[in-house]
């Protein structure tokens, strides 16, 4: 991903955001694809509502049901009656079984296919599984796919930050949100990065 020109893009949009990124940095946005799409996701919903620390117990528990090594989706499948010993609450555990089950019966796209597809047709077709909201989809996008221009307006800490940073008195909508930053497309990965650096 550019960062050096996504730096320089995202200077010349306001002061602020110059600001911003002089005191932060550099951007240091970290990508892996050591999974593949649908697992990121997956993973993703162990994270989803729960303080990090609690969410990596459950996830390292469900990790070690498997040797300590990401499972099949068929291992999943086989082995869904030992979810739950790893805190997952019975809705998550659904939708961990859904996602496998639909990567199985291929209704998500491959790693391959992903590459064809634009960020909403990504959205849309994995929101169609239960469970599987659009923040969860976006999370895969930027640090498994790292795709450059996605803002995840639904995130809390994204939203407080931005207010902050614009000087506003109450927090700003997801709506408007979206609207205000049009403007740092095709860069919007890169200012939510600096976003959540933001003390």
């Amino acid at each position: 991903m550019p960062f050096e020109e996504a730096e320089k893009f995202l200077s010349k949009q306001s002061k602020e955001w110059s600001t911003l990124i002089q005191e932060i940095g550099p951007c240091r946005l970290k990508v892996s694809d050591e999974l593949l799409p649908h697992q990121s996701i997956i993973k993703s919903i162990f994270f989803q509502q729960l303080h990090p620390k609690a969410a990596s117990t459950i996830y390292q528990r469900f990790l070690d049901l498997f040797n300590d090594v990401f499972p099949s989706e068929q291992d999943i499948i086989k082995n869904k009656d030992l979810l739950s010993s790893t805190g997952l609450s019975n809705q998550k555990a659904q939708t961990i079984l859904s996602i496998a089950d639909s990567y199985l019966q291929k209704f998500i796209p491959s790693k391959k296919k992903i590459r064809l597809l634009n960020d909403q047709e990504i959205i849309e077709q994995y929101t169609q599984i239960k469970g599987v909201g659009v923040w969860t989809v976006q999370m895969m996008l930027i640090f498994n796919q790292g795709r450059p221009d996605i803002m995840p307006t639904s995130d809390l800490a994204i939203r407080k930050k931005y207010s902050l940073l614009t000087q506003r008195e109450y927090l700003i909508t997801p709506t408007q949100l979206m609207k205000e930053t049009e403007n740092l497309s095709p860069y919007r990965t890169i200012a939510a990065w600096y976003l959540w650096q933001m003390k």
